[in-house]
């Protein structure tokens, strides 16, 4: 009986290694910067495209937001992410980060809209507005938020600054430049 029960696991085992799984899909990362406040709380951005998706599209991950104030946040949503579309090419998003990098020259608590995708580990077709605020803490930063219906004072946000966006997109440009052919 053991046996049996063993043979059956193991071509269980088997199958779910060499089947085609459409819930994993492949997120292939060109760029990426990580940032660490303290020991709890790290903000990551990403630029990745989707190695499933024809034709290709490039994002850009602000990581998981939190909620609270515009200063203060509390990051209590270890699961969704807020994703940005750059493009279909690298040229696209080096243009859309360039476009976003150079928002952080605009006046204190200017606005711009941007789509976005608000979901689970990969972006979706389902396109909301993303609300980007120039903020002046003690450096420049951006607060990516998203629209909130219940309640007008508690906003879902991530505030990345200048030097990380920056560093996110020199390293995309230097990813280009080692790549010259990918598109």
């Amino acid at each position: 009986m053991k046996k049996v029960i063993l043979t059956l696991a193991l071509v269980c085992v088997t199958v779910l290694a060499f089947g085609q799984n459409k819930i994993l899909r492949p997120r292939i990362e060109i760029a990426e910067v990580e940032t660490e406040i303290d020991e709890a709380f790290t903000t990551e951005l990403e630029v990745f495209y989707m190695n499933d998706e024809n034709p290709r599209m490039y994002y850009l991950s602000l990581g998981h937001l939190g909620i609270g104030t515009d200063i203060i946040q509390l990051q209590f949503d270890p699961v969704y992410e807020l994703f940005i579309p750059l493009g279909g090419t690298l040229e696209e998003a080096i243009a859309k980060m360039q476009e976003i990098k150079n928002f952080y020259k605009a006046p204190r608590k200017s606005t711009m809209e941007l789509e976005g995708s608000f979901a689970v580990a990969y972006p979706t077709k389902e396109i909301i507005p993303v609300k980007v605020t120039r903020r002046q803490f003690i450096t420049k930063v951006m607060e990516f938020s998203l629209p909130t219906t219940a309640d007008v004072t508690l906003v879902r946000a991530t505030h990345i600054g200048k030097n990380d966006f920056g560093s996110l997109l020199g390293s995309l440009k230097l990813y280009k430049k080692l790549h010259p052919k990918e598109k």
